[in-house]
């Protein structure tokens, strides 16, 4: 696999990407909501209930909820490929731009590689900087509050670092093969969206169970989801067909 046709294709959807102005809304917007309007929630939740605790259950209580932080950095990833993805074929097709990618020299692989790399990067980028806005605001009230930082902590580094861009390549992937089997955008954000809900729970009830220690469960989640990534991948390949996309659509 040539790596350097794949870039090609990657750097001509991220400038697609940036003139679609729904797209570029759902990267800002989602993240800097996400960073910014939950740690104040939390904080105004904590100071709420401070009075009722004691110093130790308050600084537990908060700990508690910075990780709860992290679930939310990892659902970002799982979401926002179905709002670009929907976009990286059946979006080309509708535009004409499709047809004359199809027909260079390229493998099926490196194009589907290059699809993917265009929605994986901009939304881990926007997920990381949701996420460091989040640490940062509370880490500047617990500083100031305990007089240490509660983030990053081992579960929250392993959750974004590793679950968080396994999660989300497993999304791109089924986006972009629900992207090159329908004719519609619409369509293919919801079908996009019916496929990551199974994801969504099994990511929302990895983080909650409390039999095992976090870290563990993270690192057992994120080899399934590396399978799951690695399987979908070749089966992408198996069934992409150009030739149906180049001629069957109308």
């Amino acid at each position: 696999m040539r790596l350097w046709k794949s870039w090609i294709v990657t750097s001509k959807d991220l400038s697609v990407f940036k003139r679609n102005r729904y797209i570029l809304y759902s990267l800002i917007a989602i993240p800097l909501i996400v960073g910014v309007v939950l740690p104040i929630v939390f904080i105004y939740a904590l100071e709420a209930q401070a009075a009722q605790l004691t110093n130790a259950q308050f600084i537990s209580a908060a700990n508690t909820l910075a990780n709860t932080g992290s679930i939310y950095f990892v659902l970002i990833p799982v979401v926002l490929p179905s709002v670009m993805g929907s976009y990286s074929i059946v979006g080309e097709k509708i535009e004409k731009s499709l047809e004359p990618l199809l027909a260079t020299p390229t493998t099926d692989g490196e194009l589907l590689l290059g699809k993917s790399l265009a929605t994986f990067l901009p939304t881990m980028g926007v997920t990381y900087i949701g996420g460091a806005i989040f640490v940062t605001i509370m880490d500047v009230w617990s500083r100031v509050k305990f007089g240490f930082f509660l983030l990053p902590n081992t579960d929250f580094a392993l959750i974004l670092g590793v679950m968080g861009p396994l999660a989300c390549v497993l999304s791109v992937e089924a986006n972009v093969i629900i992207s090159s089997k329908v004719n519609d955008i619409r369509a293919a954000q919801q079908l996009g969206t019916l496929v990551v809900i199974p994801l969504l729970l099994l990511l929302v009830f990895s983080i909650q169970v409390t039999i095992i220690p976090i870290s563990l469960l993270v690192l057992i989640v994120s080899a399934a989801l590396a399978v799951l990534d690695i399987a979908l991948f070749y089966l992408s390949k198996a069934t992409f067909q150009r030739e149906e996309i180049l001629t069957r659509w109308k």
